[in-house]
């Protein structure tokens, strides 16, 4: 489904990508802990061209391009299949919830306003707030916020949803109920790769485990493997001071 290869990035003098390979099958929910700083983020805008990396490949359902010469066309066929939930929502705040889904859909999949506010009405359904459709960011917490982030990214039906740290701004009643939606996306089978700190949400949903530190990745594995029987000292050092 998706395959990274040697991605790297770099920022002025630091290096923040060094040669970062990752395989994530169709129905895998591959969730990417580490420290600040450690280049986990910046791995995952790579992936649908946030970022722009220097350096590797990426290989997206039967798409095999070089992130150095992909040309605007690959990128736009990339970002066509996968879906973003970002950290802080990105929300239009002069849109309502379900404008903030149809714009997309109408603007970048081309489809008519009918079809794409019946798309934002059963995503925003899906996602507990068919009675929000018609209200502002500012009106809506933090956690609904973030619903309607995570029914914009499904209402295309990509072919992989890109979690950056999606409770992190959350307050921690809210969390709740958005690691609810993204369970429900695994057991549909959904393909997911999500960076966050939320380890009981790694331990209970996760299909691989990926620890990354310094631009590399560390040490990956089954939940199991990573959580009670880590190989590598950094990654015991990590959880010893997270868990």
């Amino acid at each position: 489904m998706l395959n990274i290869r040697k991605l790297h990035k770099q920022f002025g003098d630091l290096e923040v990508l060094k040669g970062v390979d990752l395989s994530v099958k169709q129905g895998d929910v591959v969730v990417i802990l580490g420290p600040s700083g450690s280049g986990k983020t910046t791995l995952l805008r790579s992936i649908n061209f946030l970022e722009h990396a220097d350096q590797g490949e990426i290989e997206l359902s039967g798409q095999q391009l070089d992130v150095a010469k992909a040309t605007k066309n690959q990128i736009h066929q990339i970002r066509q299949a996968t879906g973003f939930v970002f950290q802080n929502y990105n929300l239009f705040a002069n849109k309502t919830a379900r404008e903030n889904i149809t714009e997309g859909l109408i603007y970048g999949q081309k489809l008519s306003k009918t079809e794409a506010n019946q798309i934002a009405d059963e995503v925003l359904d899906k996602v507990g707030l068919s009675q929000f459709k018609d209200y502002y960011p500012s009106q809506l917490s933090g956690g609904q916020q973030q619903r309607v982030g995570i029914a914009r990214a499904i209402a295309a039906k990509p072919k992989v949803l890109l979690f950056d740290e999606p409770t992190s701004a959350l307050d921690p009643e809210l969390v709740g109920d958005v690691l609810n939606i993204m369970k429900e996306l695994a057991l549909e089978g959904k393909t997911m790769v999500v960076v966050t700190h939320e380890m009981s949400f790694a331990k209970e949903v996760a299909s691989e485990v990926v620890f990354m530190d310094g631009g590399v990745v560390v040490e990956k594995g089954t939940p199991e493997q990573i959580f009670e029987q880590p190989n590598e000292e950094r990654t015991q050092q990590f959880l010893a001071r997270i868990i």
